[in-house]
């Protein structure tokens, strides 16, 4: 009998340890991601991030190799389109990159634990099965957002957006809310018609999945709509293919039954969305060729134009959706509203190229992965497979995003970036064993060691920016709350840890300007307009295309009677932002100012 080395039986448990202690790790910060507003907020988005890096420093110490391994060329794929992400981010100047580059950094973390740890398929419908257990808060809330119509978020200090009866969960946006549904609902539905679960687990999956396809009704999300329809159907042709293949005496009968649950579940959907006029009329308004979309991807083709090969770099079409609004488009264009055509415009074809070879990589091991799972049940005495059921369940998740990602920016929500990069983990290391004398070149451990050496990346760079980023947002609430003495303390706070970004100097210039208006001496409110511009020319310098500081400096110029430095903004602000009807109102306002103030009116009219 052959004694194993010294050490190895006391270390196998702790390895073993480590993996589920870094799938613990992963879910934990995919949940948070969601509570915190799914991350939308730079701030909010750091817990979610710490938890995501310390599994991938976990996971270095889980060095068993497993059994399972990813595709090579997934691998690749994965690494040389968020490589450019990465690399385009860091090249673009400028705060508002930020975003891109720690949801990059998070997406690789996640990525490459799904395929080099967590890749057991009962770690992997756990984490699954957290994720559809803790959606049934975000439908609670949901729900009573539905029923009030008044934004009420779980947690006081988090607000949404006023979007009425609409629900969103945790979430401010209630599009993000289905987007996170559409994925898990799809994979209950198929963790219960394809998983080896008991059937009291699978009830309880059903009646998870049930209320979370309620959710998404509330949401009102027409994009919600669609890319739901899109994953049933993919499901539903999947699951044909599989009866089809392996069972090849029933899958007529199997079809007919999927097509008429499919018509029945189409009727029911449609029974309780009437039910509720307001969304019923916005299923029945799906197809809006009037919508303000249309007008924001437009926008982006005229920005992509500009640098076609690169894109004008991360975060910039809160810029050049500005200056290339149409004169309808009066909300601010923040999001493209279309992933697609926000990946073009700013990462340009290079990135859309990336795209490509990533996403058709990952589709053809995910076809690859099927056909070995439907072969595999072919031979058996059972078709049921969490494997199977998983991969069914992913491939299903994507073409919902397919669909989605046309009409909406989830993608751009770290919450929903970093569920989709553990599906695409699922689709790259679908879980296939290899023979256990099969060779393992060492190539295969470097993922596991980039993912170790990205998480502690990811660690540092949360910790180093956390302080910076809570006293803004402090003081962006101070701001808010009409309490402009807390928010100049704070911003002053913030700016000891943090002098990039330039909506903290944006805040400190309007705490400094309320401040002013509440004195009645002159002399006592000059410095305090002194504070104010010198705050926004900063915020100007760190953001050049941003039209919005030129514009609060042009209004402090007014203020003070510096009518001739006011003009000189304000072309500044036209520029960046020219068919804004508030700003050419605030111009006219100006100029009338400026005529009132000279007796030989000097301003061009």
């Amino acid at each position: 009998m052959q004694v194993p080395p010294k050490g190895v039986v006391k270390t196998l448990p702790a390895r073993r340890y480590a993996g589920f202690l870094a799938a613990l790790l992963l879910a934990a910060g995919l949940v948070l991601m969601q509570v915190f507003i799914g991350g939308r907020v730079q701030l909010f988005s750091f817990p979610g991030y710490c938890f995501i890096g310390a599994a991938g420093v976990v996971a270095l110490a889980f060095s068993s190799r497993s059994k399972a391994r990813a595709d090579s060329l997934c691998l690749y794929g994965t690494a040389i389109f968020l490589g450019y992400i990465l690399t385009r981010a860091l090249a673009t100047p400028g705060y508002f990159a930020r975003p891109d580059l720690f949801s990059a950094l998070g997406a690789l973390v996640v990525y490459g634990l799904t395929v080099t740890v967590v890749t057991s398929s009962t770690i992997r419908s756990a984490v699954v099965a957290g994720l559809l257990a803790f959606s049934l808060v975000h439908v609670l809330i949901g729900l009573i957002q539905f029923s009030r119509g008044d934004n009420y978020m779980l947690i006081p200090f988090l607000q949404r957006v006023d979007y009425g009866q609409r629900a969103s969960g945790f979430y401010v946006c209630p599009n993000h809310l289905a987007g996170l549904l559409e994925v898990v609902g799809i994979f209950g539905i198929s963790l219960i018609c394809w998983g080896r679960w008991p059937i009291w687990a699978k009830l309880l999956v059903g009646y998870a999945t049930i209320v979370c396809y309620v959710g998404l009704a509330l949401t009102g999300s027409r994009g919600g709509y669609l890319s739901m329809m899109a994953s049933i159907l993919a499901f539903a042709l999947l699951s044909v293919f599989v009866m089809r293949s392996a069972r090849p005496r029933r899958w007529l009968k199997f079809a007919a039954v999927t097509f008429v649950a499919l018509v029945g579940l189409f009727l029911v959907a449609s029974v309780l969305i009437k039910q509720s006029g307001y969304l019923s009329q916005r299923a029945g308004n799906i197809i809006d060729t009037k919508n303000m979309r249309v007008e924001l991807w437009r926008a982006a083709l005229h920005q992509w134009q500009l640098q076609p090969w690169i894109g004008t770099g991360s975060g910039t079409y809160r810029f050049y959706g500005r200056q290339f609004r149409a004169e309808q488009m009066q909300n601010d264009p923040i999001d493209v509203h279309n992933d697609y055509l926000h990946l073009l415009c700013e990462y340009g074809m290079i990135g859309a190229a990336g795209f490509l070879l990533f996403s058709s990589a990952h589709l053809r091991q995910g076809w690859r992965n099927f056909r070995a799972f439907v072969l595999r049940a072919a031979s058996s005495s059972t078709l049921l497979s969490n494997r199977l059921a998983l991969n069914i369940g992913a491939f299903s998740a994507i073409a919902a995003y397919v669909v989605h990602s046309v009409v909406d920016f989830n993608l751009h929500i770290p919450a929903n970036a970093m569920l989709l990069a553990f599906v695409f983990g699922l689709i790259a290391c679908g879980g296939l064993s290899l023979a256990s004398d099969a060779p393992r070149p060492a190539l295969f451990a470097f993922p596991r060691i980039m993912t170790a050496s990205l998480g502690v990346i990811l660690l540092f760079e949360c910790g180093r920016l956390f302080r910076g980023e809570y006293y803004a947002e402090q003081a962006r609430v101070a701001l808010r709350d009409e309490n402009p003495a807390a928010s100049i303390v704070l911003a002053n706070k913030a700016l000891e840890h943090e002098r990039e970004n330039p909506e903290l100097y944006f805040y400190l210039g309007r705490a400094l300007i309320a401040s002013a208006n509440t004195l009645s001496q002159p002399q006592q409110r000059s410095p305090l307009f002194e504070g104010a511009i010198a705050a926004f020319e900063r915020a100007h310098q760190l953001a050049p295309l941003d039209g919005t500081y030129p514009l609060d400096l042009a209004f402090t110029y007014d203020e003070i009677g510096r009518f001739d430095e006011a003009e000189q903004m304000y072309d500044a602000a036209r520029s960046r932002d020219p068919r804004s009807a508030a700003v050419t109102e605030l111009y006219r306002a100006h100029l009338e100012s400026w005529a009132k103030s000279e007796p030989t009116p000097n301003p061009p009219l």
